[in-house]
């Protein structure tokens, strides 16, 4: 390792989860990410299960046995003969034991849990490892609040670095667009995020007074940290940050609501962000009619 060359937070993530599989053995260590209803794997380190970055997982709403008084708490469970561990969706797994501390942020939002899974019962994980698992959960905590809440100055300053703009509305063009979608999608696989592309299609854009006002009108609408670009032939796209395809469609109403009452009619269709790489979202149409 080069120290000092380069600072990540995946790479304070696996260190963190290096030295947690040395010091208490089980054969796999995780952070598993939540947003809203979604568990996704984050970070793992470790064998025993094939496992993938971003893969799905089912959690458990019975909390299975948790041994002891100690761990009453419900921010621990630490069982030796795991009943209900988390699984990836659909397929099971041979979990022995199971550990779990869950991660928290403002407010006590729960933002992720350190899980640790073995094929095999592990006796040694008894009420005196708690203290220091606690710290190290603490430490990766603190870590994930803090990056998350640079993530929209982040998108701020890769919209304002930026030079690909349309020289008629000043938004971003096709160039800028797919620069910020590859970037976005970065984020989403950093931190198990999603998002959401609004694709809005209108007449008489071929105007330049008219695109020029449905762009001004756009960029008043969204968020700081939203993103609002021209594709051509017509066709504006809105790349909504940490947002699901059922808060897209709350913002598509508050867009049309709004558009309808400058006389700017649009189609606006909302789709989820994909985190393929090189993929132009949402596909640019090659004509501007409004079918």
């Amino acid at each position: 390792m080069l120290w000092g060359k380069t600072h990540s937070f995946h790479r304070f993530v696996d260190t963190q989860l290096r030295d947690l599989r040395e010091r208490y053995g089980l054969s796999l260590w995780m952070l598993i990410r939540k947003t809203g209803d979604d568990w996704r794997l984050l970070r793992s380190n470790g064998s025993g299960y094939a496992l993938t970055i971003g893969e799905h997982f089912r959690w458990p709403e019975a909390r299975g046995r948790t041994g002891s008084s100690t761990h009453a708490d419900a921010s621990v469970l630490l069982d030796t003969q795991a009943h209900s561990p988390p699984y990836p969706l659909n397929r099971p797994m041979k979990v022995g034991a199971c550990l779990r501390l869950p991660l928290y942020g403002d407010e006590n939002r729960l933002l992720a849990v350190l899980c640790a899974l073995d094929p095999e019962p592990q006796p040694h994980l008894t009420d005196h490892i708690l203290p220091s698992l606690k710290r190290q959960a603490f430490l990766l905590e603190t870590a994930l609040s803090w990056n998350l809440s640079l993530l929209n100055q982040q998108r701020v300053s890769d919209f304002l670095d930026d030079d690909g703009r349309d020289p008629d509305t000043g938004i971003l063009d096709v160039t800028g667009w797919s620069r910020m979608l590859e970037k976005e999608r970065q984020r989403c696989r950093n931190y198990g995020l999603g998002a959401t592309i609004l694709r809005l299609r209108g007449t008489g854009l071929e105007r330049r007074d008219r695109r020029q006002r449905l762009a001004d009108s756009l960029a008043a609408l969204v968020r700081e940290q939203d993103m609002v670009a021209y594709l051509g032939h017509g066709q504006f796209a809105v790349l909504l940050a940490e947002t699901s395809i059922m808060q897209s469609l709350r913002m598509r109403a508050r867009i049309l609501d709004a558009l309808a009452a400058k006389d700017l009619s649009v189609v606006c269709e909302p789709e989820t962000l994909l985190l393929d790489s090189g993929v132009l979202q949402p596909e640019v149409l090659l004509h501007s009619a409004v079918h």
